[in-house]
């Protein structure tokens, strides 16, 4: 059995793809953002900002636009909330 990473704060990531993967390595609330989703999803931010709120949040995008996309909309949507952008 392998052991898996233990974090306190939630990981935002892309995709299920990325949440799957993730879940093999880290021991952590993973939420994805189903991709340009996240724009409409009005309980999914909300969630993040709560998130970012209390523990912090750690951003996992791709480095490409759609990802930096994503990522600016959440560093938008949480204001003063804790972020660690990987």
């Amino acid at each position: 059995m392998k052991a898996l990473i233990k974090l306190k704060c939630p990981i935002i990531v892309e995709g299920k793809y990325d949440k799957i993967a993730l879940e093999n390595v880290v021991d952590a609330l993973i939420i994805p953002t189903n991709g340009f989703s996240i724009f409409k999803d009005k309980e999914k931010c909300e969630l993040i900002r709560t998130f970012a709120g209390r523990d912090g949040i750690i951003v996992l995008t791709d480095s490409d636009s759609a990802g930096n996309m994503i990522r600016s909309y959440i560093k938008n949507i949480v204001g003063d909330g804790k972020i660690i952008n990987v």
